[in-house]
Parts: structure tokens; sequence; C-alpha cells
């Protein structure tokens, strides 16, 4: 999903409007505007922060929306790019030889995993 997409779906769940999302943001109306209908890429870090912040967004859903607006996630304050894990599963996924279907399948048992250790704090509803 795009970045404005994703932005104006958090806000609608947020129940606020264009001009409520500016406000609390420190923003212009104009700003969100333009950033849900994509004629503004949100190349600055810190105004998708400031939004995040404003739509009381936590993780995952700040994550997703700092990946889609092309910002590594917050997680990688704690766990770098050249963590091992993390080059292990990049290496699988970008392996040629794998089929889409292996490489959802490989996805799938990652994310079954991950939900075992991350317990209640990730699921709806659940505290971090």
């Amino acid at each position: 999903m795009e970045f404005g997409a994703r932005l104006k779906a958090a806000r609608e769940r947020a129940g606020l409007s264009q001009n409520a999302l500016a406000r609390l943001a420190g923003l212009s109306p104009a700003t969100i505007n333009r950033l849900e209908s994509g004629e503004r890429r949100p190349s600055n870090r810190t105004l998708v922060e400031q939004i995040c912040d404003a739509l009381g967004l936590r993780s995952p859903e700040r994550d997703e929306l700092l990946a889609s607006a092309g910002h590594n996630p917050d997680v990688y304050e704690t766990v770098p790019p050249s963590d091992p894990t993390l080059v292990a599963i990049a290496r699988v996924l970008a392996d040629p030889g794998l089929t889409p279907e292996d490489k959802e399948e490989f996805r799938a048992v990652l994310s079954s995993l991950a939900r075992r250790w991350q317990g209640s704090r990730t699921q709806p509803g659940g505290e971090e």
C-alpha cells in the first residue's frame, strides 16, 4: 500500500479529519492533503514521525507507515540491518532459485515463530 493510502486509512481509523490531524501534528492541512493524495512524497522522517505521534501509532502500524514513506522502521534503531539473522533472512528472500510460493511459506514460518516470542504485545488490543 502506498504511503498516501496508508496515511488516509490510519487517519480515518483514528476518527480525525485532515484539519484535525494537521493541527495535532503541527502541520498545515494542505500538507496532509498533498501527502494523502500522493502529490507530495514524505521525504522527511521527522514529518512522518510527527504524523505517527499525532495518530498515536505504535508498532507495527508505525513501522509500516515509516516503511511506506521509504524510512527504516524504528526497530532498526536497536537491530541494525547488518544483524546476522536479518542478513540470513534477506539472503533467503533474495534467492532467485526460490519460487514466490517458497518465499511466502518462509515468511509464514518466520511470522509464526516471531509471534511465539512477541506474545500479546503485538496482538490487537495488546499492550507494548
